[in-house]
């Protein structure tokens, strides 16, 4: 942030005395002269702020000072609402970056309608806004740098963030009174026009070069959004083709209920994982009176959202992230589903080839193979036991032993920064650190790249101690 030394002497006056002023005069205590002078402001000031009041009787709008193009874009009422959001967040798991506090920021300054100088097209707040923020809140958040990210994936899979995820469940279990209908985990997977995988082929002896089959040298790609329950149901799937316009004709073959979105992009962005939220509401028929949980990995970008936290919030969803760098053992579609749904997909893609020779997939098939192998894996059975495996329902620690959290022992370090020396206590506070989100286990990347730098991520944390879960 730059070092602004002030150089003007206006509106030296303290912002409590001028209410106290205003509301003199309003109440008819005093006069402007007298009132001016007992409370040590500027009578022509006071005469403005009197008639701003006047006009929206707002004692703190009207007596807030506004000198210079330096001004804050927000009220107090709205920065405190802000540092509610990233607290509820980091309460979640959901670990933030400055740059994606940055966009929360412009989120919010667009709901409200704000008159602001952010940055239109990348939808970020400026960086010095984000160092003034930090400042004017430093008693509540604060910015913690965590290990390299080489390092990150090993250290991860810890013991503590595992019982820190373990006690949020219970919590939000026991408060909520949530049985296994209302547990759901959410997760997105890459389906693409060619094998990942070529299986091996009887070929003559000594031939050194042997080929198979394929659909093209890169393919396309198109996301899947699957949902499970631990009582072994599952959402309709929604499918995400890199396009700009939906035709019926993609959907032939889908899984029953399945819809279609489009994004030229590939990736999964937060305005389509809304829409999906929505539907996931009246799926589950969530409400305030009958919460769900809905375990995720939120350090993928379109998790990050206002809107998002709100609708949640509305309709009675309770958004939980699981640790960094664990959904390789706790994410229970990761578990039990993305396997097999890989497995039977290369399956019945070689075997259309086959069938079709000379001919290439499109994205006009994938529904329809992608349909066959979902009815295949999407199992009562291996819904349940991805839940019981990752421990999350029933809810049991013991499935991981200590041999599963070596690889963190030996890598387990903190690197903290000045700001945080005297807040960070791996014993009493809860710590997330996001790294770069990771590929959809089984299947190519499709999570919106990290915009974040590539070596060290910086998260936000809250100061203090984790009690409870709103």
């Amino acid at each position: 942030m730059r070092n602004y030394k002030r150089i003007s002497e206006r509106q030296t006056w303290n912002e409590t005395e001028m209410q106290q002023a205003v509301l003199s005069v309003i109440n008819g205590d005093h006069g402007y002269k007298k009132a001016a002078a007992m409370y040590g402001v500027p009578q022509i000031t006071l005469k403005r702020r009197v008639a701003k009041f006047k006009k929206n009787p707002d004692i703190e709008d009207a007596c807030k000072k506004t000198l210079g193009a330096l001004k804050t874009i927000f009220t107090l009422e709205e920065e405190a609402e802000l540092v509610q959001y990233v607290q509820q967040m980091e309460k979640m798991l959901f670990g933030l970056t400055s740059y994606e506090l940055r966009k929360l920021a412009f989120e919010l300054a667009e709901k409200n309608k704000k008159a602001y100088k952010f940055n239109k097209e990348f939808g970020v707040a400026g960086y010095d806004w984000y160092q003034g923020f930090m400042l004017r809140h430093a008693k509540h958040l604060s910015l913690r740098k965590p290990e390299a990210t080489s390092a990150a994936r090993e250290m991860g899979f810890n013991k503590v963030a595992v019982n820190k995820f373990f006690e949020l469940v219970e919590n939000v279990i026991d408060i909520n009174k949530i049985d296994v209908e209302r547990v759901w985990n959410v997760d997105e997977t890459g389906i693409s026009t060619v094998p990942k995988s070529l299986s091996k082929v009887i070929s003559t002896k000594g031939k050194r070069q042997v080929g198979s089959l394929t659909s093209a040298e890169r393919g396309q790609l198109v996301t899947a959004v699957v949902c499970c329950s631990a009582s072994g149901r599952y959402m309709p799937p929604m499918l995400i083709f890199p396009r700009k316009g939906i035709k019926a004709e993609l959907m032939d073959g889908a899984p029953p209920g399945a819809w279609a979105e489009c994004n030229p992009s590939e990736w999964i962005q937060t305005g389509l994982f809304i829409n999906w939220l929505k539907k996931f509401i009246l799926h589950t028929g969530a409400t305030k009176d009958s919460p769900v949980l809905l375990i995720l990995d939120g350090h993928a970008t379109h998790t990050k959202s206002i809107e998002l936290i709100d609708i949640a919030r509305e309709n009675g969803v309770i958004l939980l992230c699981l640790p960094p760098q664990c959904t390789h053992k706790m994410q229970p579609l990761d578990i039990s589903f993305m396997k097999p749904l890989s497995t039977f997909y290369d399956h019945n893609l070689r075997k259309w080839l086959k069938t079709n020779p000379g001919r290439v997939v499109k994205q006009f098939q994938i529904a329809s193979l992608f349909g066959a192998t979902y009815l295949d894996a999407a199992t009562m059975t291996n819904a349940i036991n991805g839940f019981k495996k990752a421990g999350i329902w029933p809810v049991d620690r013991s499935v991981f032993t200590d041999a599963d959290f070596i690889a963190a022992e030996v890598t387990d370090m903190s690197i903290i920064t000045e700001d945080t020396e005297s807040f960070v206590n791996t014993d009493s506070a809860l710590t997330t650190v996001s790294a770069p989100a990771t590929k959809p286990s089984d299947s190519t990347s499709t999570t919106e790249p990290s915009t974040s730098c590539t070596g060290v991520i910086y998260t936000l944390v809250i100061k203090g101690v984790l009690k409870g879960f709103i």
